[in-house]
């Protein structure tokens, strides 16, 4: 079975009209995987399959629009078909206590609010983790707060990479090496917009994910945490065009592509 990338959004942290930010449906045979969970995206998920049919979510970083459906997806597990276990939630160190606080506020005041139907297991950075049948390894990489790129493996070789939220930096190319499908965030049209001190940045340009699109060898580039329009998704193909001379395409919501 072919690994498939599901885009349920791909807006940046303000979403484009009519779409969701950002969340994804990774599935290969029977394993289903949603990564990152922003908002509007879980009652897209649920167009693609049941709630309670997913293996995992795997959450790159603790930016609202990258996490903020847990909760939505969350009652879709309380209230929906039962399963047999809880659902895992991977999110970076630290981020049982952090979303423990998050629940007491969305929860008032009930405390492990998400833990009676989501198991928060926090992963190790360089290792791999198994969620189904698709192996895992999160690579942090330089952005306003902890973030990781994400490396995902499936049983017949395939390789996903996700950038997660990122400036330029060795780490993301280290990340992506030789992926046979790197999606990659693009929520700059120019440097100007983010800050000053290349040190302090955390996000890209098409420009500079083409770049390391190129530095990383990869298949091919899907673009994706972008502002869409008729004259921004031009200039994001043309950006990355310059850097990057393989497939590029801009991920649009309800599509599906295929890995490999």
């Amino acid at each position: 079975m072919a690994l498939t990338l599901t885009i349920l959004g791909a807006g940046p942290s303000a979403p484009n009209p009519g779409g969701a930010n950002s969340g994804y449906l990774l599935r290969q045979g029977d394993t289903a995987v949603v990564v990152d969970c922003g908002p509007g995206c879980a009652g897209r998920l649920i167009e693609h399959i049941a709630a309670n049919r997913l293996a995992g979510v795997a959450i790159s970083h603790f930016h609202p629009d990258h996490y903020f459906d847990l909760v939505a997806l969350y009652y879709l597990l309380k209230f929906g078909a039962p399963r047999t276990s809880h659902l895992q939630v991977w999110i970076p160190p630290g981020g049982r206590e952090f979303l423990d606080r998050f629940g007491r506020v969305v929860g008032h005041g009930k405390p492990h609010m998400l833990e009676d139907v989501l198991d928060l297991c926090e992963y190790a950075a360089g290792r791999v983790t198994v969620i189904g049948d698709l192996h895992f390894t999160f690579h942090p990489v330089q952005h306003y707060i902890l973030s990781h790129a994400m490396r995902v493996q499936s049983a017949s070789g395939a390789v996903f990479v996700f950038s997660s939220d990122v400036a330029p930096c060795p780490q993301l190319a280290e990340a992506a090496r030789g992926a046979d499908l790197f999606m990659c965030e693009s929520a700059l049209l120019d440097v100007a917009h983010d800050e000053k001190d290349p040190a302090r940045r955390g996000h890209m340009t098409a420009r500079e994910a083409g770049v390391a699109a190129r530095d990383a060898a990869v298949k091919r580039l899907l673009i994706t945490h972008y502002r869409s329009g008729p004259e921004a998704d031009v200039h994001h193909i043309a950006s990355a065009r310059e850097a990057y001379k393989g497939s590029i395409e801009l991920a649009r919501e309800g599509q599906t592509y295929t890995v490999g």
